[in-house]
């Protein structure tokens, strides 16, 4: 998946797109791969941090149990072949990850749960 900026009438807008194959005829996209993984649900009081562009994860910096600081570097997200270093706006104890090395992420999606 690419994210390309599209300029119409004066307005910018971010367009994601995929690649499809042709088959017979019509046309067939990837199937998207399974995800099962179980999460903690977020409860009141528990903070979120979510990711501030859409991009792929390339490392996820803290693991379930870890301590967080506030300014400290939790995941790094490739944009645009930029590996930008996601900080924590919060303090507390990771009880929950979200995401995984290689998968796709979009602007504001969750990624790390702290408690």
């Amino acid at each position: 998946m690419k994210v390309y900026k599209v300029k119409v009438n004066g307005k910018v807008y971010e367009v994601e797109v995929e690649a499809v194959d042709e088959v017979n005829g019509s046309i067939a996209a990837p199937a998207a791969p399974a995800v099962t993984v179980e999460h903690k649900e977020a409860v009141q009081g528990d903070k979120i941090i979510a990711a501030p562009i859409t991009g792929k994860v390339m490392e996820v910096k803290v693991k379930v149990g870890d301590m967080v600081k506030k300014g400290q570097t939790v995941a790094i997200i490739e944009a645009m072949k930029l590996e930008n270093e996601i900080q924590s706006a919060y303090e507390g104890k990771v009880v929950d990850i979200l995401v995984s090395a290689g998968s796709d992420i979009r602007n504001k999606d969750a990624m790390i749960v702290l408690e």
